[in-house]
């Protein structure tokens, strides 16, 4: 595993050293003038986040990065959210809101730690993953994120280019994570499909149209109507944004918008051809691009399976994650296995 993905790895597992709620609330106070009316601590892979309500009603979100996170990387996020917000403001994005002196983000020490902080306006909306699925909401997230992506290009950051092990070319560091869980279960079935995967990608990938994207359009991070669930309401989390394939883009969104009950390695194909359709809808892919497209969302399943372990493995305190059964791992496993085997046809 290269460095940068190690120290990527590092910020998942870290000592939480948390900021407590009142002092969260002083933060706000001396570097917002916001003093909230309530207020509560929410859960995140990397970042501590809180949702707090104004004495006017309006709802926002405190993100506090990581201590081991650069500042440039929380930086990253802004940026992207600030040119989006000029390049198509129709998008249902959560918005900069900047500290008293006009700040995008402050610094301040914790228990001894530098830490960075952001507070982003509150959207509302049913989180995805706690929604009925369908085939047009999967088309409704595919088209929102090829206007994600198409308003995205263009948009350049020094910290864009990062490493991130969710990236899916990072795909063949998972046989690092797979030596820290002696006791994995599908160990031989991830090896194996790890030796067809990763020499395709490494070939495949490098021609391909790159720009900065989202990169983790997943049911957490997708927000829809209550009373629709087909209409997208909001797009959230920035936080694995980088520079990468467009196509990657695609897969990420098809594989994660799988049905979670989904068992059926031919029903998993045709809904990520139903998010990429929509997708191509908002951003035209091209050939050699789609040509890619059944191996980066089986590389996505199979690294939703061994990172979600893996962080379970060695942070079992964080509650971000619960254990996936076996059941779904099998699963998983087994629609990874077909997606790699058939070119996924628009």
């Amino acid at each position: 595993m290269t460095d940068e993905v190690s120290a990527f790895m590092a910020t998942m597992v870290a000592p939480p050293q948390p900021v407590g709620l009142e002092g969260a609330a002083a933060l706000l106070r001396e570097r917002y003038g916001l003093t909230p009316a309530s207020m509560a601590r929410l859960t995140g892979e990397r970042d501590e986040n809180f949702r707090l309500s104004a004495a006017d009603g309006a709802e926002y979100v405190l993100k506090i990065a990581n201590p081991a996170e650069h500042p440039a990387e929380s930086d990253l996020q802004t940026a992207a959210l600030l040119h989006l917000e000029r390049a198509d403001p129709e998008l249902p994005l959560p918005r900069v809101v900047r500290a008293l002196r006009g700040e995008t983000h402050v610094r301040f020490r914790a228990a001894g730690l530098e830490r960075t902080a952001r507070m982003l306006t509150w959207l509302p909306g049913r989180l995805l993953g706690a929604s009925t699925r369908s085939a047009g909401q999967r088309a409704a997230c595919g088209r929102i994120g090829g206007q994600l992506a198409l308003a995205l290009r263009g948009f350049s950051h020094p910290a864009s280019r990062r490493a991130i092990a969710w990236d899916v070319r990072h795909t063949g560091h998972m046989r690092s994570l797979l030596t820290d869980m002696p006791d994995f279960p599908f160990a031989g079935a991830v090896t194996e499909l790890l030796e067809r995967l990763v020499p395709r990608i490494a070939s495949g990938l490098p021609p391909l149209r790159h720009q900065v994207v989202h990169n983790d359009l997943n049911p957490l991070n997708l927000l829809v109507d209550p009373a629709d669930e087909i209409r997208v309401t909001g797009v959230i989390d920035f936080g694995d944004m980088t520079y990468a394939a467009v196509i990657s883009d695609v897969a990420v969104a098809a594989a994660e918008l799988i049905p979670p009950d989904c068992a059926d390695p031919a029903a998993a194909r045709e809904a990520v051809r139903e998010t990429a359709i929509a997708y191509d809808d908002s951003l035209p892919l091209f050939p050699e691009e789609l040509a890619m497209l059944g191996v980066l969302a089986a590389a996505r399943l199979l690294m939703t399976v061994v990172i979600h372990e893996w962080h379970v493995h060695r942070n079992p305190a964080s509650g971000h994650y619960a254990p996936l059964t076996p059941q779904v791992m099998r699963a998983r496993l087994a629609i990874a296995e077909r997606l790699s085997a058939e070119e996924v046809r628009l």
